[in-house]
């Protein structure tokens, strides 16, 4: 595949690009974002609620739970979820590329690849991100130092039973950092292109992974650029949102206390729906820009306003 090398100054341009997605069509965009939290906020819950059961039942017998058994419980629906994570952000994807194109699109279009061999493909990703995680943890564990996750492990025991952990400091702080931060890029990186190589260009899992590895190298400076300015852009409005939330928790329980929570958990959803719009819709105008789309742009409808499902 031909990949088009970028300047630095097109990380700028996504950034402009991306605030302005979903403006030709918010109710399904932003409404698929919502679906797609919902969906993954109750796997995470159906995680919590069956991790609480197996609390409960060790408490009720007396006997804190085992390492082993929580690990045993935990791994295999931590592994779900992350499976249905790719999915989903392909179902975004969808919307935000119909939308863009100027095609008819509904929120509920984010769960299209769950009924298409091409889109459930996408839930392969799940596991590349689980074996990144171990390579990730590997290399935290030759760079902070061999007790270093020992002693990590055993504070998360120590926490589970209810004592104070103390928690290990990392031997090479900055190595490990710059470490991470480098491990970290391209593992993103992967994951976000590798995501519309496989829905929109065809590619194979490996074929999606060789050319998502190809464009974060070609296009670092871009890459990079971009990255930059969402964290930063993030970090800020989540101070502000999160001063929003405060206000709103306040002004609602004086009227009623469900009331403030509700509130907040709105402003919470809202900005988390944003969020996830502009990284998703970030990684697609990177693609569309690195790889090209050959699909063919109808008439741009009106613009539609709102939420719908």
């Amino acid at each position: 595949m031909d990949i088009r090398r970028l300047p630095a100054s097109q990380g700028l341009v996504w950034f402009r690009q991306a605030i302005d997605l979903g403006a030709r069509n918010p109710r399904a965009v932003f409404g698929a974002a919502a679906l797609a939290i919902i969906a993954l906020y109750a796997a995470v819950l159906a995680l919590a609620l069956l991790m609480g059961l197996l609390l409960a039942g060790s408490k009720a017998s007396g006997q804190p739970p085992g390492l082993g058994l929580v690990m045993a419980v935990a791994v295999p629906l931590t592994l779900a979820v992350m499976l249905l994570v790719p999915v989903l952000l392909g179902g975004l994807m969808h919307v935000i590329r119909e939308t863009e194109a100027g095609r008819p699109a509904h929120a509920r279009d984010v769960f299209v690849p769950l009924r298409s061999g091409k889109g459930r493909q996408l839930a392969w990703l799940g596991l590349v991100q689980v074996a990144l995680a171990v390579v990730g943890g590997v290399l935290m564990v030759a760079v902070a130092g061999s007790d270093y996750w020992r002693d990590y492990l055993a504070a998360m025991q120590a926490a589970m039973q209810g004592a104070t952990p103390a928690v290990p400091q990392p031997q090479n702080g900055g190595l490990l950092f710059l470490v991470q931060l480098v491990f970290n890029y391209f593992s993103y990186a992967l994951m976000l292109f590798a995501i519309p190589l496989m829905l929109f260009s065809g590619n194979g899992l490996v074929d999606a992974l060789r050319n998502a590895l190809r464009a974060s190298v070609s296009n670092i400076g871009a890459n990079l650029v971009a990255g930059v300015l969402f964290v930063g852009a993030l970090l800020l409005a989540a101070v502000v949102v999160a001063l929003l939330a405060s206000l709103l928790a306040v002004l609602g329980g004086a009227i009623h206390p469900a009331l403030g929570a509700l509130l907040t958990m709105l402003t919470m959803l809202g900005f988390a729906g944003v969020v996830l719009v502009l990284v998703v819709g970030a990684a697609y105008l990177a693609w569309r820009d690195t790889f090209g789309d050959s699909a063919a742009s109808s008439p741009v409808p009106p613009p539609v306003h709102g939420f719908e499902a």
